[in-house]
């Protein structure tokens, strides 16, 4: 039988040189492809903890932010309240007329800053809504103080029944600043508790219902109809994140993925994706997009400009074209106003020659560049429907003929008034005044019945477009 060429010692030997190549080979291979997995695994690693790092820092940017609007709302609320005692407690014209200023000035930055916190749609509309309206209420009767005028009985009630919900608003605001001041604000407005964030739910105990607040109009008729809770036009069609931004980088000029940082979800009465975005002169928006269809829900954004480069109406024409854009057609401006260098803008249907006021869009336009700087889109989403929307039986004449003596006239609409218990109610708005004051009365198109009546609170750039 042949030997094998290892079974002689010098085949041995070179089998054994053959052998340890192999290894020597291996051991090599083995090193370098180690090596490898070293270099990637600490690239991936740098990568991972440099996007951590990112997400992080814009986490504490987020949360400082936050803070320091709740810290500055703490403090307008506060001097708020000190300063309409003071205006109880004041025979003095001048001393008043000075404190109702400032409280208009005071309330206007709190709205602002109630507006810039991380509130789920809806949670406390009714809370900066009324903010809103204190802040245009004392500037009138600044003005009324102005021209020699004394403040009224009326007005001294609506005063004390503010100073005592300032009260409690400044009372439940200090009550839950502690916890905020811990870094929990960012984190709380993630925590979903059924329609709204944990944020919400805490910001909620700011009102109080042993408090009946004033009725005032500053922003328009019925500009907070949300009537009804179940959402009725929006796209049953989740959209994903990049629909959502692909969809936002039309509705603004040269926005791209370089400006945009997503900053997470909010699963409230709508569910949003949420976007914080940097326009081109530098400034930033926070922009939620509906996760079902991709809709533009809000922008809330602040103008730091003190100029006004452009006319109240063309502030009209851009808010009308951005929701055309956005998706949203025949809409008309049936209200406008215009607070510091900021235009408000309310658009509705007019379907028939009757306007849709449930169907509301709210727009706020910065009058030095003409961005859109603000806008709020839930009633629409809520109540627009298709609707058989006929003109109202009842005459403009005998409209008018039901409206008390003893005040003019202005003018006459057709209207479908959002009222309480979700009600829809065909009606003929009369604009009218009376001592100085501007009412709308709505009447039952049907039966005459007087459905309601606002009364409505100006300031010197106040504009109502009808």
């Amino acid at each position: 039988m042949e030997n094998k060429v290892y079974d002689t010692p010098q085949g041995a030997n070179q089998y054994q040189q053959r052998h340890e190549r192999k290894l020597s080979k291996t051991t090599i291979s083995l090193i370098i492809a180690t090596s490898i997995l070293g270099i990637l695994t600490l690239v991936f690693s740098i990568l991972y903890f440099t996007q951590m790092q990112e997400k992080n820092d814009l986490q504490v940017s987020l949360e400082n932010v936050y803070e320091r609007n709740m810290s500055e709302l703490i403090d307008n609320v506060n001097n708020s309240e000190v300063k309409l005692s003071k205006v109880l407690a004041s025979d003095y014209k001048a001393y008043a007329e000075k404190m109702l200023n400032e409280i208009s000035k005071n309330t206007t930055e709190a709205a602002s800053n109630l507006s810039s916190l991380p509130v789920s749609i809806g949670g406390i509309d009714e809370t900066i809504s009324f903010v809103n309206k204190v802040s245009g209420y004392s500037q009138s009767l600044a003005q009324k103080l102005d021209k020699g005028e004394n403040l009224s009985q009326s007005d001294k009630e609506t005063l004390a029944k503010l100073h005592e919900s300032f009260v409690e608003l400044k009372s439940n605001l200090n009550r839950i600043s502690q916890d905020m001041y811990n870094g929990n604000i960012l984190k709380s407005s993630q925590n979903i508790d059924g329609d709204f964030n944990d944020f919400t739910v805490a910001m909620q105990g700011v009102k109080s219902a042993d408090v009946e607040y004033p009725t005032m109009i500053y922003d328009g008729p019925f500009s907070d109809s949300q009537i009804n809770k179940k959402i009725k036009n929006i796209s049953s069609v989740k959209s994903n994140e990049n629909d959502a931004r692909a969809k936002l980088m039309k509705l603004f000029t040269n926005l791209n993925n370089d400006n945009i940082d997503y900053l997470g979800d909010t699963n409230g009465k709508f569910q949003t994706y949420d976007y914080k975005i940097m326009l081109q002169n530098g400034d930033n928006l926070y922009v939620q997009m509906t996760q079902n269809g991709a809709q533009v829900l809000t922008i809330s954004g602040q103008n730091d400009s003190n100029a006004q480069n452009i006319s109240t109406q063309d502030a009209i024409e851009k808010a009308k074209d951005f929701v055309k854009k956005a998706g949203v057609e025949n809409m008309e401006c049936v209200w406008s106003d215009v607070v510091g260098n900021d235009a408000y803008i309310n658009l509705a249907p007019i379907e028939n020659d009757v306007i849709i006021y449930p169907d509301l869009i709210k727009v706020k336009v910065d009058l030095a560049t003409g961005n859109i700087i603000g806008y709020e889109a839930s009633s629409f989403f809520t109540n627009h429907t298709q609707r058989d929307v006929k003109k109202p039986s009842l005459s403009d004449e005998n409209a008018k003929a039901l409206v008390p003596s003893g005040y003019t006239i202005l003018s006459c609409r057709n209207a479908l008034a959002p009222l309480e218990y979700g009600r829809e109610i065909l009606c003929k708005e009369i604009k009218c005044s009376k001592d100085g004051d501007i009412y709308y009365m709505y009447f039952n198109a049907d039966n005459s019945a007087c459905e309601n009546i606002l009364k409505v609170v100006n300031t010197d750039n106040g504009n109502l477009l009808l």
